[in-house]
């Protein structure tokens, strides 16, 4: 009983308190005009599928070079000639070797096969027939052999023809003509132009607010274009705490660009600025019927925007100047 009599008279008290407080002039926003978006912003740049230095893969002479910086290539487009006759040569000598050792088993299977009708009248000794069937063996594999050093040739020979793996741009070109190149010296730099992505890094404490997003934009030279998420990496960098994310641009972007990957939130923000604390708690202050009134937040953080969600559940407009002295309750003039 002497509990709620106690309150009563402290709700008595501040009540006559705040009508002892004088009134305040203030100056007030209407709700909507104080918001700001949810946005958030990693670096990014355009990236292409593929972005390959093509080098040579044999020792020989550029004898041609048939693309140059900025040269649209198509995939299979010879790109370098290199010089082809010390190549060509061993695949002649290869096939010249093919060619002798099937003359060589043919022989064999012939001796063979006379030696087999030679056992039925027992002319031919079982040690000689074993002997003529293991030369067939012996002569098969090294046909085998030889056939394949013919391959082996030919693909050497074909390395003397570097062509464009992929449809693409030459953004770089090392190779002279006239020039020795000797294994894995660089050729061409050959960029794939379709199938570009960008790529961002995104703070892992970030990262899952991608998948909440209402609207995704690569932004360069105040230039928007809408991209959407292919990948986000499931692995977070340890010296960074960054996870990769791959987007797609639905505009047109060009490899190498750099610029901000931004990406909106559902709902908006109230500044930090507009955040003040009243009996412990943080809130903000409402132009209600000459009152000022004090609307907690619950969830704020000093020094942070706050996130609000329900636009429509604010009684009123917001008390922009004049606020730092407020208490709720506290009558106020409208300036």
């Amino acid at each position: 009983m002497r509990l709620s009599i106690l309150l009563i008279c402290s709700l008595v008290h501040l009540a006559t308190h705040a009508q002892e407080l004088p009134v305040v002039p203030v100056t007030v926003k209407p709700f909507s005009e104080v918001l700001i978006e949810r946005r958030l912003s990693a670096n990014a740049e355009v990236k292409a599928a593929n972005n390959s230095q093509l080098s040579a893969e044999i020792t020989a002479v550029v004898n041609e070079i048939h693309a140059d910086i900025g040269d649209q290539v198509s995939a299979g487009e010879l790109l370098v000639s290199l010089d082809a006759v010390d190549l060509n040569l061993q695949v002649d000598q290869a096939k010249a070797n093919t060619q002798a050792g099937k003359a060589r088993l043919t022989q064999a299977e012939l001796r063979l096969k006379r030696a087999q009708e030679l056992k039925t009248s027992q002319y031919i000794s079982a040690d000689d027939l074993l002997s003529r069937e293991t030369d067939v063996m012996v002569l098969r594999a090294d046909l085998m052999r030889l056939k394949v050093a013919e391959k082996a040739a030919l693909r050497q020979a074909k390395k003397t023809k570097i062509k464009a793996p992929f449809d693409g741009v030459v953004t770089s070109r090392q190779a002279q003509q006239g020039q020795l190149l000797v294994l894995g010296s660089p050729v061409l730099n050959l960029v794939q132009e379709a199938d570009k992505q960008i790529h961002a890094k995104i703070p892992g404490h970030l990262s899952d607010q991608l998948a909440n997003a209402n609207q995704m934009v690569f932004i360069q030279n105040n230039t928007e274009t809408p991209v959407e998420l292919v990948k986000l990496s499931a692995v977070l960098e340890s010296q960074s705490s960054m996870q990769t994310a791959r987007f797609k641009p639905n505009g047109e972007v060009l490899v190498g660009q750099t610029g901000q990957l931004v990406w909106f939130l559902q709902g908006q923000l109230l500044s930090a600025d507009l955040v003040v604390k009243r009996g412990g708690q943080l809130g903000v202050f409402i132009a209600k019927d000459g009152k000022a009134q004090f609307k907690s937040l619950p969830g704020a953080q000093e020094g942070r925007p706050v996130a609000i969600d329900d636009i429509g559940a604010w009684p009123g407009p917001v008390i922009i100047g004049g606020r730092e002295r407020l208490q709720d309750g506290q009558s106020i003039t409208v300036k």
